[in-house]
């Protein structure tokens, strides 16, 4: 019984903490739920106070002027080209174009004094915050790529087939110490470096000096000493590739230089019978000289000076021979010399690299051998340049043709009339202009943007911390 009366005052005890532990659990949870509701409400309040600053900063932005339309950027695009026909149409709009370059554009942008910014390159993290904290939202179109081709000759090895950004920045650069391609690293082969590209005065110079060789203004001393320039491209891909003659010619130096040995040996040949010949003379003159002295018959001596005359006629025969034969070797010698001197010019355009706008190398992939290319952080590995890795801006040596605007723009008028005009044209602009046009997909999708048929994809944050905004999602991909 004591044994009972313990275990039932054990219960008792163990049920009374229970019932306390039961109040404090619900105590405690019910601060934490007044602490968490306390940060929310403190959180909702700050949004909506930083709308309401938004709000209030959207408001100051000046008053768009009806029927204009202000654009800014860089030149270089297809804008300038797209203004001048949009305003052939007749349109009583008045689309102004400045170029001041991107970071200006981008902050007139966010600060409402434009409507549109002409750029290669998205909206920064800094610029995306400006037009956030005036309650702008950010779209990004694009109307066209364009894109650097590396290469070599089609069918050569230099014993790699991927560059890396950097690795193409060293063998242009001013300064440049590689000679060979050996010198890039472990795989290359130990054959000779020669680089070429077009001259100062084109896109594609520009282009590449700021893309790879970080010159705001490009110029020839950017570039190594030994840079071979011309003033097209063609010129360029003929020094890359040599050009079918020397192909010709290199293939056929074996055989040429088999005729060349044995011109040299059928000459060889005649000198033994000039010499035969002029031996048979000097015997056939010996004879004649005895016969003489010895009184020979009549008949004899007549033989004898038949005998001499053969053999001044063979000789003859022979130096003819000679002379012909001689003849022939010379030009056996020249031909193989000139498929030989050929067949260098094609080996040294084994290590010989240009650089060509896509559209360019297009036309030409037989005969040029691209790299692929590797991006500085190396996230992009190898990419080879095609017309999906251009547009989506994965090729490392690549750049869109890129229209930013804000839904406030997007939803005036004349803004729409004027990018809807773009978008039409935007394909027969860029093949006119030797870029990348845009899937037709793609561009349809961005039109009905433009109309207010479909809502736009707005720039927006990553995810990551600090991130820039995304881009991946601005740049439509229509689904498949």
């Amino acid at each position: 019984m004591p044994t009972r009366r313990r275990l039932r005052g054990a219960a008792a005890t163990l049920a009374t903490l229970g019932l306390l532990l039961s109040a404090c659990g619900t105590a405690a949870d019910q601060d934490t739920d007044a602490i968490v509701a306390d940060a929310q409400a403190r959180d909702a309040a700050k949004n909506q106070t930083q709308v309401q600053q938004a709000q209030a900063r959207n408001d100051a932005l000046p008053t768009p002027v009806p029927g204009t339309v202000r654009i800014d950027g860089n030149t270089g695009s297809l804008t300038p080209d797209e203004l001048a026909a949009y305003r052939r149409t007749g349109t009583t709009d008045d689309v102004r174009a400045t170029y001041r370059g991107e970071d200006r554009a981008f902050a007139e942008l966010c600060s409402g004094s434009v409507d549109l910014v002409d750029s290669s390159r998205p909206i920064s993290r800094e610029e995306w915050d400006a037009c956030r904290a005036v309650g702008l939202d950010v779209v990004q179109l694009q109307v066209a790529s364009d894109a650097i081709v590396v290469a070599i000759k089609s069918e050569s090895d230099v014993g790699g087939d991927c560059l890396s950004t950097d690795q193409v920045r060293e063998v242009y650069r001013a300064g440049s110490p590689v000679m060979r391609w050996s010198q890039l690293g472990d795989g290359f082969d130990d054959v000779p470096l020669e680089v070429a590209g077009p001259m100062q005065d084109s896109h594609a110079f520009a282009f590449f000096g700021r893309a790879l060789l970080d010159a705001t203004q490009p110029s020839m001393t950017t570039l190594r000493s030994d840079y071979h320039a011309f003033d097209s491209e063609a010129g360029t891909r003929i020094f890359t590739v040599g050009n079918g003659r020397d192909e010709l010619l290199a293939a056929t130096v074996a055989d040429r230089n088999r005729v060349r040995e044995q011109a040299k040996s059928d000459l060889e040949a005649t000198w033994q019978v000039i010499n035969d010949a002029k031996a048979e003379v000097q015997i056939a003159l010996a004879e004649q000289a005895k016969g003489v002295r010895d009184q020979r018959p009549a008949y004899q001596q007549l033989q004898d000076r038949q005998r001499v005359d053969a053999a001044y006629a063979a000789l003859a025969s022979a130096q003819r021979q000679a002379r012909a034969a001689e003849t022939a070797k010379d030009a056996a010698s020249t031909a193989w010399q000139r498929a030989d001197t050929a067949a260098q010019r094609v080996e040294r355009a084994r290590g010989r690299v240009g650089y060509y706008r896509f559209s360019y190398y297009g036309l030409f992939q037989d005969q040029l051998r691209p790299f692929e290319i590797t991006s500085p952080d190396g996230e992009r590995n190898c990419i080879f340049p095609s017309q999906d890795t251009i547009t989506s801006g994965q090729y490392p040596l690549s750049r869109r043709m890129l229209i930013t605007t804000t839904t406030r723009s997007l939803a005036r008028g004349e803004v729409s009339d004027f990018l809807q005009h773009y978008l039409d044209h935007a394909t027969a602009a860029a093949t006119e202009a030797g870029m990348v046009a845009l899937p037709s997909d793609t561009l349809a999708l961005q039109r009905r943007w433009v109309e207010g048929k479909e809502s736009p994809t707005l720039v927006s944050l990553t995810e990551a911390p600090g991130a820039e905004p995304s881009t991946a999602t601005s740049i439509p991909q229509p689904a498949r």
